[in-house]
């Protein structure tokens, strides 16, 4: 940090954010909820996975230690207080819904919300340029509504790749 000039040396400022525990107002729990869709059969450790979840990149600090209270079957087909509907019956689930929990590609669907590119920092090591923790810019996916946006009328989606809602094929 440059004081006199208020200023940083180039490449020391960085964007942080914090989830924190407890709400600003009352002090009171916060609570993360999601849903994993386990296929009949899979094998993957995915519930002690739950177990050491950290999420963010500034771990390091003490921040981003998630832990998962309780894991229980889903009772009915409702998803968040019936914003959406789940179909797991064949080999790729089917999320019906009027409200997007989730990026969603904006490729073929019209809604009301804000779109925006999904990318990440990542450390390349072995790349040439760019190779230090947070210097490598990553494209997730295309173009994507953000969580929150609303379609026109209730929709099938499926889930691919980073968790990104697509239209079915």
């Amino acid at each position: 940090m440059v004081y006199p000039q208020q200023a940083a040396d180039e490449g020391l400022l960085h964007e942080v954010e914090f989830l924190s525990p407890r709400t600003l107002d009352e002090g009171k729990q916060v609570y993360l909820i999601g849903y994993v869709f386990e296929k009949e059969g899979s094998t993957l450790q995915w519930q002690d996975a739950c177990q050491r979840l950290q999420m963010g990149g500034e771990r390091g600090y003490g921040w981003g230690d998630v832990k998962c209270v309780e894991i229980k079957p889903l009772e009915n087909h409702d998803l968040f207080e019936e914003q959406a509907t789940f179909n797991g019956g064949g080999d790729i689930p089917i999320i019906q819904a009027e409200r997007l929990l989730a990026h969603a590609s904006s490729t073929g669907i019209t809604a009301t919300g804000e779109i925006e590119p999904l990318v990440g920092r990542e450390w390349r090591s072995y790349n040439t340029t760019n190779r230090y923790a947070g210097q490598h810019v990553e494209k997730f996916g295309d173009i994507c509504w953000i969580p929150g946006s609303i379609v026109e009328r209730s929709l099938d989606f499926v889930i691919r790749n980073f968790g990104i809602w697509h239209l079915p094929d």
